[in-house]
């Protein structure tokens, strides 16, 4: 058992099927990175995660404990060991920097304000943006923005941080300084986390595995080296990045009930 555990989780959306007898295990420490094309249920996944959907069958246990079962109160306490840093950062436009890394620990601790003030310097000083902290996200870069959002997201001290879309609309060197981010944290804070990306560079940066989401399933979970080197047609066609393969093309019709008695 890790300490997430995704067991055939199966998600749907009317007749769309997203997710489809999903198994992932990611143990504690460990930075697994997701990749897949737009729409294959990747941002599901970690919603599933979070307990803001909830599956159609299969199961997300965090520390054993399976999150489609828990009180309120229970997912309440599951919710504050985990991080989410949002795509684009989802920073409060009225706030400044200090404000929104602080808005969790004003609102879920018990601390003086000298102690919000020393938290606060501290995460924005783990992400590099030491010296933002009265800006407002807007006078700050894309990609400025996405670690102040990391620094709120690490504010309470999450064993897992979740990562959706961190390089989405940026450069490629402010991507690999986020890629760098990430690696940083997980080394720094001993965190465990789970990236969505569609970038390859900061995949096999930052991933100790990588799994492909095609079609609702996960077919491949493997390290970055292993990974690269998959004969599948689908892994291969995602790395080389082609138009030509089986990743565009239409899913085979579903068998016929008679077929399947």
């Amino acid at each position: 058992m890790g300490l997430i555990d995704v067991v055939n989780l199966s998600k749907a959306f009317g007749p769309k099927v997203v997710l489809s007898g999903v198994n992932l295990s990611v143990e504690e420490g460990e930075s697994l990175v997701v990749l897949g094309g737009s729409g294959t249920g990747k941002t599901v996944l970690l919603r599933n995660i979070m307990g803001l959907l909830t599956p159609d069958s299969g199961h997300v246990a965090v520390e054993g404990k399976i999150i489609s079962r828990l009180s309120r109160d229970e997912l309440f306490q599951v919710r504050q060991s985990i991080g989410m840093c949002f795509q684009m950062a989802a920073l409060f436009d009225s706030m400044t920097v200090f404000e929104n890394v602080a808005f969790g620990l004003r609102r879920h601790q018990k601390m003086t304000e000298g102690q919000v003030t020393a938290r606060v310097e501290e995460c924005l000083s783990l992400v590099g943006m030491r010296g933002t902290d009265k800006l407002k996200p807007a006078e700050l870069s894309g990609g400025m923005k996405r670690r102040v959002g990391f620094a709120r997201a690490i504010a309470l001290k999450p064993k897992i941080l979740l990562f959706d879309e961190p390089t989405t609309g940026l450069d490629p060197v402010m991507t690999d300084v986020i890629g760098k981010v990430i690696l940083d944290l997980k080394h720094e804070l001993g965190v465990t986390t789970i990236t969505i990306t569609h970038d390859l560079k900061s995949a096999f940066i930052i991933a100790d595995r990588i799994a492909l989401l095609f079609r609702g399933e996960c077919i491949a979970c493997q390290t970055p080296e292993v990974f690269r080197e998959n004969p599948h047609p689908v892994v291969q066609q995602f790395l080389r990045g082609d138009a030509d393969g089986p990743f565009l093309q239409d899913p085979p019709p579903p068998k016929h009930k008679e077929a399947l008695a």
